[in-house]
């Protein structure tokens, strides 16, 4: 007797290939939102299941969640969250990757209230805001120091190249429409990723958006 089909899990087993587009710009004036370079956004059928690990990583951190916790939260089998996902450390990257595209689809609206050299800055005062304020990377920044030294140690030379990868276009495009100044856009991709990278580890006293004008922007002026 053949057996039925298997019941569904609601996680859908095409996910973990599937790549969501972004959004074209709302401006045919303002920088598209950057794609190349980022790691492929997770398609959006996991979303469920990376929710449930958001809910997890931002209560208990990588180090004390479990595929189990996930799989409580989300109210499947373990063995679904280890099929799609392998890991807790790979959910908190799946979950990073999503969370970049989302916020780098947001760059036009981010950036048009502001005019000239300012649109950089703001942008990255937005980025590093919006990573010190997400629960789960506020978490890991306060109790999992091992967790944030595996990161750098061994995944930051490859964040800032897909980062800069993603931002270097943009500043060129900044460059043609006469926003910042002429200069060779990839060091300058590199400079602003690694000030932003800083930042979110170890924000400048004061107001961000201040000292980023301050130290910035005499650098970007056209």
């Amino acid at each position: 007797m053949q057996a039925g089909p298997a019941p569904d899990d609601g996680v859908d087993d095409g996910a973990d290939a599937a790549v969501v587009a972004l959004p074209p710009s709302p401006s045919a004036g303002l920088p598209p939102p950057p794609s190349a370079g980022l790691p492929p956004p997770p398609s959006p059928k996991l979303d469920p299941l990376l929710d449930a690990a958001a809910v997890c990583l931002a209560a208990r951190g990588p180090s004390k969640t479990t595929l189990s916790d996930i799989a409580r939260e989300l109210g499947v089998a373990p063995s679904t969250v280890s099929r799609k996902v392998g890991t807790v450390e790979s959910a908190a990257w799946l979950l990073c990757a999503r969370e970049a595209h989302r916020f780098f689809a947001r760059l036009p609206e981010i950036v048009a209230p502001h005019d000239g050299a300012r649109m950089v800055t703001a942008f990255m005062a937005a980025g590093i805001e919006t990573a010190r304020a997400d629960p789960v990377f506020a978490h890991i920044l306060q109790h999992e120091p091992d967790f944030v030294g595996r990161a750098v140690t061994r995944r930051m030379e490859a964040i800032i190249e897909q980062v800069t990868t993603a931002l270097a276009p943009v500043l060129s495009m900044a460059m043609d429409m006469g926003v910042i100044r002429r200069t060779d856009p990839e060091p300058l991709a590199h400079w602003v990723t690694r000030v932003a990278l800083v930042c979110v580890l170890s924000p400048p006293p004061g107001d961000l958006h201040e000292a980023l004008d301050q130290i910035l922007l005499p650098q970007l002026e056209p």
